[in-house]
């Protein structure tokens, strides 16, 4: 009985450390899953080179790539462009995650028959080092200059993503969707205010008890873009996903253009991304020929292990011309047709001082005719042949009065001519600055000059006289 009492006894001693021992079990597994790397599924990681020298994405940056932070700047785009990048990084905008991803785009602007806008196509393939492979493939719209207010727009866009997660543990592949949408103010054609929430709907995705959700994305931006350099500005705040909690990045960057002359434009690229886990300072280069562009840029964190980012993009851009080689073509035609011009010119004027000359002789005939007329008295026969004479001499000198008056009449339309030919480059030029986002006291400016130079001219300058008065009127 006693050794009954016992094992009951001993049983009963037994659960508890059964119980602790499970526990214990439970807890280690636990702490494994939470001490086992960790990586977020489809993160905002910058998308090329650009976007990484800048310090990563930004919402109001005008880039061909923009569209996947900001939906609404594909509009912006006035050319078919497409290209692709790569990207390797230890490091997400969330934390530590080594990945290697490869990306190709297309944006085809429709700004014909009503359509004023974008669509955007683009796919990206990333590999986390083995442990996972996620797929993107993209679809959007953005509009241009759907709604206008004074001088500024506001454009809006939105990406249709078809998502991918296959994980190495044999789960097999799971497949989502998600949503991005945006929008960008331009209140002038230098700078521009853009807002996008990226993983609207957080589609989820996981392997085994592990479960994710990709990131919902708010992000606010501002950028200036002039002449020779462009400035971002921007801010992010992520949700949490991949075991770690959300946080909030500030975005500094800088671009500067470096002219080349005939060799193409090389551009120099500074950024500085803020945020918890994830600060890191990126720098880049680009080299853009005609209608290709290749960049290069490198992010180096400031935090934790120092192992660099890279990327690398190619751009194409159909239909874009060298601007600089254009402005030369465009100066030896002009070359050419002012020495046409002054060489016809100078043939008139020869041809205008021969006649002169002809007609103060044929002047000096005539009147010498009319002294023998009135001092002769030669028979009739003799008269009538001198009038006759006289009358060709008439007939000559009227012949050449009228090629004398064609060919003062010709000289001045090709005096006009030549001024309305100037005044059409004149005013081309103009629209390349205006079209480039040249300033509108420059833009003032040059209309004025263009004005006050053919105002008495004679010919036709109302375009530039009307557009003088729009700038003046939108102050």
């Amino acid at each position: 009985m006693a050794r009954a009492d016992k094992r009951q006894g001993g049983r009963e001693a037994g659960r508890p450390g059964g119980d602790v021992l499970s526990s214990a079990v439970f807890l280690s597994l636990l702490l494994f899953s939470f001490a086992a790397p960790a990586s977020a599924v489809f993160e905002d990681a910058p998308a090329g080179a650009r976007q990484l020298g800048f310090g990563g994405q930004a919402a109001a940056l005008e880039d061909p790539l923009s569209f996947q932070s900001n939906p609404a700047l594909a509009g912006g785009a006035a050319r078919f462009e497409t290209g692709a990048y790569f990207l390797a990084s230890d490091r997400t905008p969330l934390g530590q995650a080594g990945f290697s991803s490869y990306g190709a785009w297309a944006l085809v602007p429709r700004r014909g028959y009503g359509k004023m806008g974008t669509f955007s196509a683009g796919g990206l393939y990333r590999d986390d080092g083995g442990g996972a492979v996620q797929k993107t493939l993209s679809f959007g719209w953005g509009t241009w200059q759907l709604l206008r207010a004074g001088s500024g727009s506001l454009d809006f866009g939105a990406n249709f993503k078809i998502l991918q997660f296959d994980a190495a543990d044999g789960e097999g592949m799971q497949s989502g969707a998600a949503v991005d949408l945006g929008a960008a103010f331009r209140p002038d054609g230098r700078h521009v205010f853009g807002f996008s929430a990226l993983n609207i709907n957080r589609p989820s995705f996981g392997a085994g008890i592990l479960k994710d959700k990709a990131p919902l994305v708010l992000r606010l931006g501002v950028s200036e873009s002039r002449e020779d350099f462009t400035l971002s500005l921007d801010v992010a705040q992520r949700s949490a996903s991949g075991g770690r909690r959300g946080n909030f990045s500030l975005n500094p960057g800088m671009e500067y253009v470096w002219r080349t002359g005939g060799s193409g434009v090389l551009f120099s690229r500074t950024g500085l991304v803020l945020a918890d886990r994830a600060s890191a300072l990126g720098a880049g280069l680009g080299w853009k020929r005609q209608s290709s562009e290749l960049a290069y840029s490198a992010a180096v964190p400031l935090t934790g292990a120092i192992v660099p980012a890279h990327a690398v993009t190619l751009s194409l851009r159909f239909g874009d011309r060298d601007t600089e080689s254009e402005y030369e073509r465009l100066i030896r035609q002009e070359m050419k047709y002012r020495k046409d011009l002054v060489e016809a010119l100078d043939g008139s004027a020869k041809r205008e001082e021969a006649l002169k000359k002809e007609l103060v002789s044929l002047k000096d005939d005539v009147d010498a005719l009319n002294e023998r007329l009135k001092s002769s008295e030669e028979t009739k026969a003799r008269e009538r042949g001198e009038k006759e004479r006289l009358e060709g001499v008439m007939r000559r000198q009227a012949a050449a009065e009228a090629e004398l008056r064609d060919l003062a009449r010709k000289r001045s339309q090709d005096r006009l001519a030549a001024l309305g030919h100037e005044f059409t480059q004149d005013w081309q030029n103009y629209l390349r600055l205006k079209n480039g986002g040249a300033p509108k006291e420059a833009l003032k400016a040059a209309l004025e000059r263009l004005v006050g130079q053919y105002q008495d001219a004679g010919i036709d300058i109302s375009q530039a006289t009307v557009e003088l008065r729009e700038i003046i009127n939108s102050k």
